[in-house]
Order: structure tokens, then sequence, then C-alpha cells
């Protein structure tokens, strides 16, 4: 139902006058449209970003390094300038595109003075350097993608091997292993939120690191507990893949004990249906063998279809829990 819709609706049931509905939807065509208009600077900076480094590398053996290094540096500065004078005069989407433009230059800078002086350093230790110099640009952006992209460029500068270790979780066979990254990365996301709270205003950063780590949560939570799916993992790691199952479904009643505390509709209604999506995963690996065959054809599509009734009924029921205000 559009916003439109809603607003009609609530109107005509006297919850809302039709000042307030004039004032609403006046909030939310400005919020849509600020949020386009940045979405477009960002994908503009980026395509120009792609261009300039295109451009550059078709002519690169024909420039001298002199040149280079000059013309290198000309550009950056004047994107810093032009940055600056966007954030200063309140140029939203213009800053949003120099931010990201100047950022993308720190790293062509780094590596074209490395590529000159024939520096040595692989791409850890040149993500590290790049996410340092270019933190400034980060900490002024209100692009929650960029921040996250940047955190992101800073992992794999730290821990190049960070990445890694969560999609192990689809695959590794210590699940306390698992359950110690699925937990790290929890505390991470947690502490984002509280900073968040703190620096809102200031900078995205905590909110981009509370996002990110969520959802690597997640994927750990996701990747170790379906081990458990299939007769094999059941045979062979009964226990372990016992401790992997009562892990996740720990960790998403935790997750909907907080949606209930925060009062999150939204969070408690994805997490309650994520729970009926691994129930039927879970039980559809114990009788894959059951399925495949014309029959099993006929039992997944109606499983499917009880899946779906499930959903919307649980979604509801859940809007009309009394423990949501």
């Amino acid at each position: 139902m559009s916003l439109q819709k809603k607003l009609t609706r609530w109107k005509e049931e006297n919850l809302l006058t039709q000042e307030q509905c004039e004032k609403i939807l006046t909030f939310e065509r400005k919020r849509t449209g600020n949020t386009f208009w940045r979405t477009a600077f960002i994908i503009a900076g980026l395509l120009i970003g792609l261009g300039i480094c295109l451009l550059v590398a078709s002519n690169w053996d024909t420039i001298g390094s002199a040149v280079k290094l000059v013309g290198d540096f000309t550009i950056l500065g004047a994107l810093f300038y032009t940055a600056w004078w966007c954030f200063t005069h309140q140029k939203k989407g213009l800053s949003e595109l120099f931010t990201i433009l100047s950022f993308l230059m720190i790293g062509a800078t780094i590596g074209l003075i490395g590529q000159i002086f024939n520096l040595e350093g692989g791409w850890r230790s040149f993500a590290l350097v790049w996410a340092l110099l270019g933190l400034p640009f980060v900490v002024i952006s209100r692009s929650l993608f960029f921040n996250i992209t940047y955190l992101c460029l800073l992992l794999t500068g730290i821990d190049w091997q960070f990445w890694e270790n969560i999609l192990d979780c689809f695959f590794r066979t210590d699940v306390a292993q698992c359950i110690a990254i699925a937990i790290g990365t929890y505390l991470l996301s947690f502490a984002g939120k509280k900073l968040d709270n703190i620096a809102h205003k200031y900078t995205l950063l905590p909110k981009a690191l509370e996002k990110l780590m969520m959802w690597l949560t997640y994927c750990a939570v996701w990747g170790m507990a379906l081990q458990g799916v299939g007769d094999y993992h059941w045979k062979n790691k009964f226990f372990a893949t016992l401790l992997a199952v009562l892990f996740a479904f720990a960790f998403f009643a935790l997750r909907l004990f907080t949606a209930v505390r925060t009062q999150n509709l939204t969070s408690f209604r994805r997490n309650a249906i994520l729970v009926e999506i691994y129930i039927f995963i879970l039980f559809a690996g114990a009788f894959s063998n059951l399925f495949m065959s014309g029959i099993g054809f006929i039992l997944g599509g109606l499983s499917i279809l009880g899946m779906i009734y499930v959903f919307r009924r649980t979604s509801r029921y859940i809007k009309t829990m009394e423990i949501f205000k």
C-alpha cells in the first residue's frame, strides 16, 4: 500500500488530521528525493573516477614520471578544495560526489607513487595506507554504502584473512571457531550501535560498523548452522552439528528478544521468518531423499505453499501482538 493511500485511510479513521497528513507527505517526498539525488551523485562519482583511470591507463606509457606526479597532485588538490567548498556551503549531493572522487584519487596517488619509485608492498599495505589517508573524507560522508565499503577496505588492510574466516564458516568443521567468529562480529555490531548513538550527527562510521558486522554475524551463523543440513554431517559430526544448530536458534532468540525490547517490529518479523525458513531447511535436509522423486516435487511445492501461508499468518499475528506499541 502506498503512503498516500495509508494517509488517506488514517485520516478517514481520524488518526491523523489533514495538516498532519500533508506534513508527513512533504517530509517523505523530501527525504526520498534527497536519497535519490545523493545516490545519483555517488554513481556519477564512481563512473567519473573509473573513466579517469581508464583514460590515464590508455596513455600511461607515453606520459613521463614528472608529468604524472604533477598532474596527479594537481587533480588531487583540486578535488580536495572542491570537496571542502561543497561541504562548507552545504551542497550535499556535490559534497558526496567530490568526497568519493577525492577518496578514490588518494588510492590512485598511492598506487602511482608506489609504481614510480618501485616501492615494495602488497595489497594489504596499499589498502591500509589508503584507508588511513582517506579517513577524513569517510568521516564527513553521509553515505552509508560508502562508509561500509570503506570498512571493508580497512578490514582487508588490517587482516586480509578476515573475509576468508567468514566464508569458511560455510565449510569449516571447527564449529567452536565459527561460534567465536559470530560472537566477535556481534559484539562489534553492538559496539557500533552504542557509538552511533553518540556520534551519529558527526559521522556514519559507527552505524556502518553496526550494519556490516551484523550482516557478517548472520553470514557466520547461517553458514555454520547449514552444515547440519544433509545426512553426511548428521552421521559423522553429530555433536558439532547439534551445537551449531542450537547456537543458531539461540542467536535468533536473542535477536527476537532484542527486537521486542527495542520495539523494533520490522526486526522481529524478519527474524521470525528466518527461523521458519531455517526450520524448513532442516526438515528438507533431513528428508532430502524423499524429495528426489515425482511425489517429492509435489511435496516440495506443497511445502513452499505452506511456508508462504505460515509467513503471512506470522506477519499478521506479529502486527497484532500487544508487546509492540
